[in-house]
């Protein structure tokens, strides 16, 4: 796709357990504009083996298709490209290795997302897609390893589930060798409701006025019960119970015979259903409006409001720190300091990133260095990273906060490369640079100090630190000198000198 307006698109794309999704669109007064769309069913959650390992073929085949995905969107800028795996890549063991040749193969980086940030991006994008209204909605979403429920009002959500059950990973446990009977279809309705009843006194305590299905599987069943004359385009217990029965009466989903039933649907069609059906009967849902839009349009939303709005990580930031008690004055001068640092050293050390915001990355571990002091003071730096690691953080991708908890684990105390290794290419490596620009300013600042000092940062030979203190500051600061003193000592045992003056 080449055009001379290629700054104004945006693409998206999902790396679903069942089919890969990419939209490509412009923004117009507020709306989205789709110039493109390309689906391909990979099926990759049928590629992970008993060990929850990718196998070869599984990996092959979605290489192949992120290769066609990236040549439709090679001249479209990084920043306006967001590319996402769920389910499957969050339980594959080898998603790391994946998420390299997969880089390689669409041109632009992966994010692992969490089951709640799956959720939060799935309701941005159907209320997108709806009027606007005071009604309070309940937002269901099928997808290969995982279904999603969200209830919210408007544009914001007040619950996000994601449950371990979707139509691939029911397909083989239920409806092995595509067979279809009535045993197979209770046996796979009793097991989702029983995943998702822990989860139906909160959904239904906080109730809803209307409900709405999103992605292929609940389109799927929507166009089915429409074109057969079970319903009007709701998708209604009466129009289940109807394909059902039609199906078990196929014997298998193969034999099936219905308008509008599509050969690429009909391996995961049955649990779908199940899944589908067991909802209505657990949520005692009366009728379900289908959406046009899903995550990956959600994940175009995101990302205008990442540029034009408030960046959705910013508020998880504040609501940590709020949750945390964090000293929030401290927390800015130490971003202060880091900031100047970092524009002292980034040309030198090249810290630029078309796919990453490091001087972000960099503010946000600054605003967050001190959060698990809310556990204790003892061994809080590990406290920070374990929590901000396992916290669902809304906008975060798991790959963002592995970087931030690494970050955090290593801004005092003895430095620990290692945990830096498990980081994708360059990031590995930059940041650890990144985080040596975040212990100086810690230490600089353990006095707590209101005045944030003047310091010259200069770098010599790659890995030789030295800063240059306004007069007497240093002499007027002992506590600052001893603690430089001793930072002197852990950064020579990563690999850097620190001299100052």
């Amino acid at each position: 796709m080449t055009t001379s307006s290629d700054n104004d698109l945006y693409a998206a794309i999902d790396l679903g357990s069942n089919s890969f999704h990419m939209i490509v669109a412009r923004e117009v007064h507020g709306q989205l504009q789709v110039v493109d769309k390309h689906k391909e069913m990979v099926r990759l959650r049928s590629g992970l083996d008993g060990l929850n390992n990718l196998s070869e073929n599984a990996v092959t085949n979605a290489l192949e298709c992120l290769e066609r995905f990236g040549q439709l969107i090679k001249n479209i800028p990084s920043q306006n490209v967001r590319a996402v795996g769920t389910n499957t890549l969050r339980n594959a063991n080898n998603s790391r290795a994946f998420l390299i040749a997969a880089r390689k193969a669409l041109g632009h980086h992966i994010e692992i997302i969490s089951g709640q940030e799956e959720a939060r991006l799935i309701f941005l994008g159907v209320v997108h897609g709806l009027p606007s209204s005071d009604e309070q909605r309940l937002i269901m979403d099928i997808g290969g390893g995982s279904t999603e429920y969200i209830i919210g009002r408007g544009f914001n959500n007040n619950h996000l589930t994601s449950t371990e059950m979707g139509c691939v990973s029911f397909s083989s446990p239920f409806f092995d060798e595509d067979i279809v009977t009535t045993e197979r279809m209770n046996n796979a309705i009793a097991s989702a409701r029983q995943i998702l009843r822990p989860h139906r006194r909160i959904l239904t305590n906080l109730g809803w006025d209307a409900t709405y299905g999103a992605s292929g599987t609940i389109k799927s069943i929507g166009i089915l019960l429409q074109e057969n004359g079970w319903t009007d385009g709701h998708i209604t217990l009466d129009g289940l119970q109807a394909l059902r029965g039609e199906m078990i009466k196929a014997g298998s989903v193969q034999e099936l015979k219905l308008n509008g039933l599509k050969d690429d649907r009909r391996p995961v069609l049955a649990a779908g259903l199940a899944i589908l059906i067991a909802t209505f009967d657990e949520l005692n849902i009366q009728q379900m409006q289908v959406s046009s839009n899903a995550l990956r349009e959600g994940l175009v939303f995101d990302t205008l409001g990442r540029m034009f709005a408030e960046d959705s990580r910013e508020a998880s930031v504040r609501a940590m720190q709020t949750w945390m008690k964090v000293d929030t004055q401290q927390a800015l001068h130490v971003a202060q300091s880091a900031r100047k640092f970092f524009n002292q050293a980034h040309n030198i050390w090249h810290l630029h990133d078309s796919e990453y915001d490091y001087p972000k990355l960099l503010e946000w571990a600054c605003q967050l260095h001190e959060c698990g002091m809310a556990l204790s003071y003892k061994r809080y730096r590990h406290h920070s990273a374990y929590l901000i690691e396992q916290s669902d953080m809304a906008g975060f991708t798991n790959q963002e906060k592995q970087m931030l908890a690494a970050m955090l684990l290593n801004h005092r105390g003895k430095f620990v490369v290692e945990a830096f290794e498990n980081l994708l290419e360059p990031h590995n490596q930059k940041l650890i640079f990144l985080t040596v620009l975040l212990r100086l300013a810690v230490r600089i600042h353990r006095g707590r100090d209101l005045e944030v000092p003047e310091i010259l940062l200069m770098i010599q030979e790659g890995h030789a630190i030295h800063l240059k203190f306004e007069e007497d500051w240093l002499k007027n600061h002992p506590l600052s000198l001893l603690d430089l003193e001793i930072e002197a000592k852990r950064l020579e045992a990563a690999g850097f000198s620190l001299s100052f003056a």
